[in-house]
């Protein structure tokens, strides 16, 4: 979702010939980001390529493809698997893991986060999100926020702590936008 994120993404704000500058510059291909299976070394290669060329910094742009993937990617291309995993925000979140586990049947190669919701019965709540993947926190955190948006919530996002020896997640807090 990364890599298809970015793409349609620059396309929108910045045009094709950027993407195929970018896409170019990280040694990717230009099309066929879609929801296949792509080497990390890719993502990360076309974000450093997208930042260098846009001028914007590498978390700022993670943040907003994070964004743009929880608004656009994932509603319209899996309308009907994210449809099935709920209405708000929080049990979307409490389903997500399902939802992966249905992708993985379109894509066997698909190794997905995981994503723990802990709700202490507030306004806010922890997600606590599990990956083989390091870096992407401000993906995280634009995807968070472009859900509250797209179930109507807005949210402010906070990366309370990073994976740590002691801890395998990174652990976000989210609240309502005030």
């Amino acid at each position: 979702m990364i890599n298809e994120a970015m793409r349609r993404h620059v396309d929108e704000t910045a045009g094709a010939e950027a993407w195929d500058r970018i896409a170019s510059r990280a040694d990717a291909p230009t099309t066929g980001a879609s929801m296949h299976h792509h080497d990390d070394a890719v993502t990360y290669a076309l974000v450093d390529a997208a930042s260098a060329g846009l001028g914007i910094p590498a978390q700022d742009l993670l943040r907003s493809f994070g964004r743009y993937g929880s608004l656009r990617v994932g509603p319209e291309n899996h309308a009907d698997i994210l449809g099935a995993t709920g209405t708000d925000v929080i049990s979307v979140l409490t389903h997500l893991d399902e939802m992966h586990a249905r992708l993985q049947v379109l894509y066997p190669e698909l190794r997905p986060p995981s994503f723990t919701v802990v709700d202490d019965g507030t306004a806010s709540f922890e997600v606590h999100y599990t990956s083989e993947r390091v870096g992407l926190a401000s993906f995280v955190v634009g995807l968070l926020e472009g859900l509250g948006e797209l179930y109507g919530t807005p949210a402010k996002v906070v990366h309370v702590s990073d994976v740590t020896v002691d801890r395998t997640s990174d652990v976000f807090r989210v609240s309502p936008e005030s």
